[in-house]
């Protein structure tokens, strides 16, 4: 329990560690991942009760009520509210427990044999959650949307889209709009740029060279979408040091 005791307080802005414990419903603005290590964890939101064991993980979105209890070790992904988006918060939240699978084990495993080792550094175990978060997110992705992060940076027209899900081009239109509040090229752009600023943060790449990594001819195009984003030029944002 001393172990236990003093990782929470090196760890708490990131992860919470249970042992035997009972809390009244609260509420608070970061998302939680819960990953039981052992026995079971009982948890109540959304209406619903559910009993999560070892082979689950669960997702309680942002500012919902809930109330847990749990008789065995369990590590709680503390995801802050900045880092769900909109789209992310429906996937989730629309699947809030997920069944390991064998492409999760792996991962699962190794995080729950690392978060009980004393020598683990904080930043690994976030990359390592973080990782977990884009899997689950990635995992409920309807498959147009899937292609669009994968082929992002080539040209993606509406027909191939719709013809993904399966449907005629003007109701995917709709369809998209009413799941992601955009239509799909707006939803490609900020893809794009998103992509771009990660590049800027990270390299020295020129302008230009940012440019043709995520889908744009020249430079004249990528500024005026990235400025359409942003409100600044891709050169503005790289001096200022904008770090999302």
């Amino acid at each position: 329990m001393s172990f236990i005791s003093s990782h929470i307080e090196e760890m708490s802005s990131v992860l919470s560690y249970i042992v035997s414990d009972t809390v009244e419903t609260h509420a608070h603005p970061r998302a939680h991942i819960i990953l039981p290590v052992e026995k079971t964890y009982y948890i109540r939101f959304g209406g619903r009760d559910y009993e999560l064991t070892p082979r689950q993980i669960a997702f309680v979105p942002p500012n919902v009520p809930h109330a847990y209890r749990c008789n065995g070790l369990t590590v709680t992904l503390n995801v802050p509210a900045e880092m769900v988006k909109p789209e992310d918060l429906t996937l989730l939240t629309e699947n809030c427990v997920v069944d390991i699978d064998e492409k999760l084990e792996l991962l699962t495993d190794l995080i729950k044999q690392e978060v009980q080792d004393p020598e683990i550094g904080n930043e690994s175990l976030r990359y390592l959650f973080y990782y977990l978060y884009d899997r689950l997110v990635e995992r409920y992705r309807a498959p147009s949307l899937r292609h669009i992060h994968a082929n992002y940076a080539g040209r993606i027209s509406i027909a191939e889209l719709a013809a993904i899900e399966g449907y005629s081009a003007p109701y995917y239109t709709d369809w998209f709009k009413k799941k992601m509040g955009c239509i799909p090229s707006e939803y490609i752009q900020v893809l794009r740029i998103e992509k771009a600023k990660e590049i800027l943060n990270t390299t020295h790449y020129r302008v230009l060279d940012v440019a043709l990594q995520v889908g744009y001819a020249n430079c004249s195009s990528f500024v005026r979408a990235f400025k359409a984003v942003t409100g600044i030029t891709p050169d503005s944002y790289r001096r200022q040091g904008v770090k999302d």
